[in-house]
């Protein structure tokens, strides 16, 4: 609970401030903890800031490992997915530009590859299951897995850290339709040109 309250405060004031003017002291106080407390999770700021990283990256874990999904008929499930990761983009979009720092220690590029591999695995798990019910024919789940993953973080980056969200609706309904078209090729809309 304190380590999320960290996070939380810690992603605020990165944004608000900045993470360079940002101190242990001023997230210790926005997360309503002592200093102290602060180190018994984190060594330094720089750990906080990959790790408000990573949250984001966990949040993003949960949409493709609910299996609400798979109770809707499937044709509604492109919609669904994309519809869950906006939400979280749109619900934590002053963080969004999180999910793009560097990593320079070799700690930290490993956590990153770690959470990669979670993200791309659940998806990976995600496709196999829709595979197996019969929904998709088969195909390298794991390579489709890594490519939704690497493309879904840079339109979320652009979609809420570079563009704030202004075009989020655009985003959504053309992420809806390539997932629509790589589930069951041509357009659900008939191919009509949009």
């Amino acid at each position: 609970m304190k380590r999320k309250a960290i996070l939380e405060a810690a992603r605020t004031l990165f944004v608000h401030k900045g993470y360079e003017e940002t101190t242990i002291a001023e997230i210790a106080q926005a997360a309503g903890v002592a200093v102290g407390t602060i180190y018994l999770y984190f060594r330094n700021k720089h750990e906080i800031l990959v790790a408000a990283s990573l949250d984001l990256e966990e949040s993003l874990i949960q949409v493709f490992t609910d299996p609400a999904l798979f109770d809707l008929p499937f044709e509604q499930v492109p919609r669904a997915l994309m519809e869950a990761v906006f939400r979280i983009g749109r619900h934590k979009k002053e963080h969004m530009h999180l999910l793009k720092i560097a990593v320079p220690s070799s700690l930290e590029i490993l956590q990153q590859k770690d959470m990669d591999a979670q993200l791309t695995g659940a998806i990976d798990a995600f496709l196999r299951n829709a595979i197996a019910r019969g929904y998709l024919a088969p195909f390298n789940t794991e390579m489709y897995g890594q490519m939704i993953y690497l493309l879904g973080q840079a339109v979320l980056h652009q979609c809420f850290a570079i563009e704030k969200g202004e075009r989020e609706e655009l985003y959504l309904q053309y992420a809806i339709e390539l997932l629509e078209r790589l589930f069951y090729g041509p357009s659900l809309r008939e191919g009509r040109p949009e």
